[in-house]
């Protein structure tokens, strides 16, 4: 796998993992709005009963934006500014003082939200390092999930066909599709139809309940919630803890799921340890030296945000705000569990033989290491 390829994949594993809705308080940064509800938040839960017995229907994620373009796919260098929530109720600038404490050589720049108070350092600050690599991060990424490579599966229960629906009491679960398989049980492309059995992995399954739906805007839950995961990566696990998380879809089309957003934090510890973790499966380059050091100083620079979601003033920074837009097809209902991937070797404890001797010409150049061993 190219370098460009595995990371960005790490930062789809990040940005979809998990998720819950938060509700966090007001700083003098706030901007009010109208009728009590707080500025670029969700819609609020409706007093719409519980649908009556529906069948659940099964998306598969078709396409992820990770905020270098619009979700027309139209490049756009402040396309980040869209994509997620006001998590911590804090509408944040580059002179605001009532916020937490940067890291260290970190630019005020740093805790600036995007429109409407969103929180996203992580398509402000993050992805750039993505784009170090592929200009274009998401369309490397889509490419991989309408190959069937991987998957993310929203499966809900509580959906009609009405574009217009308004309920309560939805629920349902998150799971990460496999490799998808042909029927000859070889990887395969799927049709991203209903006749698609994908197979997703037994761990994570993340429940999603007290879900609802308002004016064709899904909305799960509700409360403060922690979701601990586990993403492989590389055939390497992932520990990661997604902190006041928030995930929204326009239903207007009955197999069809558009205008998707997740949003939440990751602890700058948890993505640091677990980038150092997968770094030389990605790319022998990664195992140590200065690349490394350099991109998990990054990271902690992007740090803007607490890991329980609030913005506490004069407290350390550590953890970094995300928001993704998606599109998803509504595929089978999921009935198979892959088997877990093998994890690869790890080039950094146990070097290949013959390291720096591929067709590229030898050396350590990542960028024809990269290509000769893609």
């Amino acid at each position: 796998m190219k370098l460009s390829t595995g990371i960005s994949l790490l930062g789809l594993g990040l940005g979809v993992a998990g998720f819950a809705v938060s509700n966090q308080g007001c700083s003098s940064d706030d901007t009010p709005s109208g009728g009590g509800a707080k500025v670029g938040q969700p819609p609020e839960r409706p007093s719409g009963a519980a649908p009556s017995d529906t069948p659940a229907r099964n998306f598969a994620l078709y396409s992820l934006s990770l905020g270098e373009a619009d979700r027309s796919g139209a490049t756009n260098p402040n396309a980040w500014k869209k994509y997620g929530y006001n998590l911590d109720g804090v509408v944040s600038t580059k002179s605001s003082t009532d916020v937490c404490k940067l890291a260290p050589g970190a630019s005020s720049a740093t805790q600036e939200d995007g429109d409407n108070g969103i929180d996203n350092s992580f398509g402000k600050n993050i992805l750039p390092i993505l784009q170090n690599f592929a200009s274009t991060p998401s369309k490397t990424i889509n490419e991989s999930l309408q190959d069937g490579s991987f998957t993310i599966m929203l499966d809900i229960k509580g959906l009609t066909d009405d574009p217009k629906q308004t309920n309560t009491g939805l629920g349902g679960r998150l799971l990460v599709g496999a490799n998808f398989k042909g029927p000859d049980g070889k990887n395969a492309k799927p049709g991203f139809t209903a006749s698609d059995d994908w197979p997703y992995r037994a761990d994570p399954i993340v429940p999603i309940t007290d879900a609802y739906i308002t004016n064709g805007t899904f909305v799960n839950g509700s409360g403060g919630a922690q979701v601990k995961l586990a993403l492989v990566i590389q055939g390497v696990s992932l520990d990661l803890t997604i902190n006041r998380a928030i995930i929204t879809f326009d239903h207007t089309a009955p197999a069809e799921i558009t205008n998707g957003t997740i949003a939440g934090v990751v602890s700058t510890k948890e993505l640091e340890d677990g980038i150092t973790k997968v770094a030389g499966r990605i790319s022998p380059s990664l195992c140590q030296g200065g690349t490394l050091e350099s991109i998990l100083n990054t990271i902690r620079q992007a740090s803007d945000i607490n890991a329980d979601g609030t913005n506490k003033a004069g407290v350390a920074c550590d953890a970094i705000s995300i928001g993704l837009g998606f599109t998803g097809k509504q595929i089978g209902a999921p009935n198979k569990v892959a088997e877990p991937d093998p994890p690869s070797p790890d080039p950094c404890t146990n070097p290949p033989a013959d390291a720096g001797t591929d067709s590229g010409g030898g050396g350590t150049d990542s960028g024809s290491g990269d290509a000769a061993t893609d």
